[in-house]
């Protein structure tokens, strides 16, 4: 980090629950490349039983580390958006690994692109991944969702962008909620890349996207949910890729297998959810 002081240019908000093993890294990918006060960093580790808090302070001094008791993703991000001072706000989960780089790519875009919503190009580190989940990242990444890049876990909102969005609810998916709210008016960045670690074991697979299939269905609470024609489209074509890629055969058969045991998991559990269906297999690799 250049010890060249300046105004910060955003504020990075940065939810934390028990990220104690990986929260390091996941900042100083950041702080290694910005200048000295080039961005407002706001932590909120909430309902953390572990260490998240000291660790952050420790590898990053200037980051404004909040703790609250209440283990909330949502609330985490409201509390956030409280204490910032700068703006755009740029929104970045605690476990996604990307560059000063890259945030300042996506600053940029909401002023030159005039947009409420800038997100950039995930890449899937699945090398350390069992097989099966390797197989069903090589499929999934077929999707239709992911033309026009994805945004999950980091992107930047301008000004009237957070106007729009008001307080975030309490709901699970926050970053489709984003997506869907925004969507007329966002940018794809390709250059703003950032790395996201997937699930090793197709167990864990399996908890982490029954927790994202609950959140889609919680959309619709919130006047938000994808229209029925744009639903059957996306499937349509989603279906017509995996049945012309041979390789991608594997993988759809394990999407299939992950999505049933993920939607059976969420009606047998009804009611009875954890606060944060977390992965534990990729934090414990980080460790």
């Amino acid at each position: 980090m250049s010890k060249q002081s300046c105004k910060s240019s955003c504020a990075i908000i940065m939810p934390a629950y028990n990220e104690a093993l990986g929260i390091a890294a996941t900042l100083q990918s950041i702080v290694k490349g910005m200048k000295f006060g080039e961005f407002e960093i706001i932590v909120v580790c909430n309902g953390c039983s572990d260490e998240t808090a000291e660790v952050a302070r420790a590898a990053c001094p200037e980051a404004c580390v909040l703790e609250t008791p209440v283990a909330s993703k949502t609330a985490a991000l409201n509390l956030g958006l409280a204490a910032a001072k700068a703006t755009p706000t740029v929104f970045l989960d605690a476990d996604i690994k990307t560059s000063a780089a890259a945030v300042r790519s996506l600053v940029e875009a909401l002023e030159s692109k005039d947009c409420d919503l800038a997100f950039g190009k995930v890449q899937f580190n699945t090398s350390l991944c069992k097989r099966r989940v390797r197989e069903f990242y090589r499929a999934w990444q077929l999707n239709p969702y992911f033309d026009g890049g994805k945004v999950g876990g980091f992107f930047a909102v301008s000004q009237s962008g957070l106007q729009r969005l008001g307080v975030f609810p309490g709901l699970t998916n926050d970053d489709e909620f984003v997506r869907r709210t925004l969507a007329e008016n966002a940018a794809f960045i390709p250059a703003a890349t950032y790395m996201v670690e997937p699930p090793r074991t197709l167990s864990s697979l399996i908890r982490v996207r029954s927790r994202v299939y609950r959140g889609n269905s919680e959309l619709s609470t919130y006047s938000v949910s994808l229209a029925a024609h744009q639903q059957k489209a996306n499937v349509v074509r989603f279906v017509s890729r995996l049945l012309s890629n041979p390789r991608a055969w594997p993988g759809a058969f394990v999407f299939a297998l992950v999505a049933l045991a993920a939607h059976a998991r969420n009606a047998v559990r009804r009611g009875n959810h954890e606060h944060w269906e977390q992965d534990q297999t990729a934090r414990a690799a980080q460790s």
